[in-house]
């Protein structure tokens, strides 16, 4: 339970709230607008987690949304969910959170490569996890108290300062306007909230994962959403819109403002302190994914192998390359909004599929969703709204998402096949029937 709560919330608070509450700032410009779409993501990624926590609970196997995924429509759906997290979700967001370590070390020590100071911080954390299970969960523990603690600080000292700055009456003109400008400001923040069901991909590593996991999923949700919405309280409290929009670390501003520069200092490298609690996560989740995948025949045989430690090496090799690679050539906003509309849509899918799963007979199901049939539906309609919405104000931004489910949905339908060609392979050819060995004999079969 504990090992779960920390993997969850160390995998949710870190770059979203520390990276994009300036960007936010500059594509909406109000206080009020901006306060409105973090409470709407809170409240979709709490109605996602009721959902999921229902799923997690009567299929509690390694691999999260890919599972639920592959037992709600098949192996294609699987196929999709699965090696899409990989490539494109946590890759993505690992990247985006090397790329933002580098960032602050840049602004910390005054100078430095980004590209490389990313590179950098993945091959490290590549070999703190080639050291085993027990020391990568150590470091999630003690980093994840760590975190709250200087969040929780940085809040309180930017309530403190509560006069010093205009936030919540004043405003700045945003460059975007209209749906275009929620579309871009819902794709930061529903980066902020993602995570929250991460731990689900470790579900058989508890002993009691039908009753545990709900807990887990529901609290870390509500964790995360009580603390983003003081932290907003808090940036508001010391600064203006107008002076939060573009800054790469509004938390420095705001401790700055109130405390002085050396204090905001200190907020940076508490910041990279938090990013490598949350970056670490990545690394624990991508390859469990792999190993799911290759064990129920979705990927390589290569992806099961486990070192004595605990470690799955291969599928750990697979995601250090995925974000060494996309850390060193994109960046934090271009990341973010291309994993985010990948994302929306593939959890729109699972999402789906729990209406199958909950009608289905023979599937015990320790935890139910409350309000059935109507806050799923609610939840699913609101994903696609905002899925409509971020495809119709960035056609470009779409056909990248849609060309990477394209290539998705063809390796589907090719190992969908492959795997049937298996089943039809192993299965025993059916004894001849006695009419049919009369008849090649040359004999009537014989009368009753």
């Amino acid at each position: 339970m504990r090992d779960g709560l920390a993997v969850t919330v160390g995998m949710v608070i870190a770059a979203g709230i520390l990276r994009s509450p300036g960007l936010i700032a500059g594509y909406l410009g109000k206080a009020s607008l901006i306060l409105g779409v973090w409470v709407l993501g809170g409240i979709m990624a709490a109605l996602a987690t009721l959902m999921l926590a229902e799923m997690a609970a009567a299929l509690p196997e390694a691999g999260g949304k890919y599972v639920y995924a592959r037992a709600a429509y098949g192996n294609g759906a699987g196929f999709i969910a699965g090696w899409g997290e990989i490539f494109v979700t946590r890759g993505f967001s690992g990247a985006a959170k090397a790329v933002v370590i580098a960032e602050y070390l840049v602004i910390l020590l005054g100078r430095g490569s980004v590209p490389i100071l990313a590179m950098g911080v993945v091959l490290a954390f590549a070999f703190v996890h080639l050291g085993g299970v027990r020391s990568s969960r150590r470091f999630q523990n003690v980093t994840t108290i760590v975190k709250i603690l200087v969040l929780l600080g940085i809040a309180a000292a930017g309530l403190m300062g509560h006069g010093h700055g205009s936030g919540s009456s004043g405003s700045a003109a945003p460059p975007v306007s209209g749906l275009l400008g929620f579309a871009l400001a819902y794709q930061m923040v529903a980066f902020a909230y993602y995570g929250w069901e991460d731990v689900a991909k470790m579900a058989e590593e508890f002993e009691t994962p039908g009753r545990s996991m709900p807990r887990i999923l529901l609290g870390g949700a509500l964790a995360v959403a009580a603390l983003y919405l003081l932290m907003n309280l808090a940036y508001f409290g010391a600064l203006s819109v107008k002076q939060m929009a573009g800054v790469p670390l509004v938390a420095q501003d705001a401790i700055a403002g109130v405390f002085g520069h050396v204090a905001g200092d200190v907020v940076v490298a508490a910041a990279i302190l938090i990013l490598l609690s949350s970056l670490n996560v990545n690394f624990f989740g991508m390859p469990r994914v792999a190993f799911a995948l290759a064990r129920d025949r979705l990927g390589p045989k290569l992806f099961q192998r486990v070192s004595e430690r605990g470690t799955p090496i291969p599928g750990l090799l697979l995601a250090s390359v995925i974000i060494l690679v996309l850390a060193m050539t994109g960046t934090f906003e271009t990341l973010i909004r291309f994993m985010m509309l990948f994302a929306l849509s593939v959890d729109l899918m699972v999402l789906t599929g729990y209406f199958r799963l909950h009608n289905r007979a023979g599937l015990e199901k320790p935890f139910h969703m409350p309000g059935y049939p109507w806050l799923p539906g609610l939840t699913i309609a609101l994903y696609a709204a905002v899925i409509v919405i971020i495809v119709a104000t960035e056609p470009r931004l779409a056909l990248g998402a849609g060309a990477m489910v394209a290539a998705l949905i063809i390796g589907a339908v090719f190992t969908s096949r492959r795997l049937r060609r298996l089943e039809r392979a192993v299965q025993p050819s059916p004894a001849p029937s006695a009419a049919r060995q009369d008849a090649s004999a040359g004999r009537p079969p014989p009368s009753d």
